[in-house]
């Protein structure tokens, strides 16, 4: 497995070193710290490819 955390966000060939589980789990992790952080229960976060 490669260099996943770059500067720019996660990294990695989808379905290879990036599994769907570990984005499931990156995605709920950041869910988590934005939830923290604006204090609401519905945080926004942008996906791009």
């Amino acid at each position: 497995m490669g260099r996943l955390f770059g500067t720019d966000g996660v990294r990695g060939r989808a379905n290879g070193d990036l599994t769907p589980e570990l984005a499931l789990s990156v995605a709920r992790a950041a869910a988590s710290v934005l939830a923290d952080r604006d204090g609401t229960s519905r945080p926004v976060a942008v996906v791009g490819r």
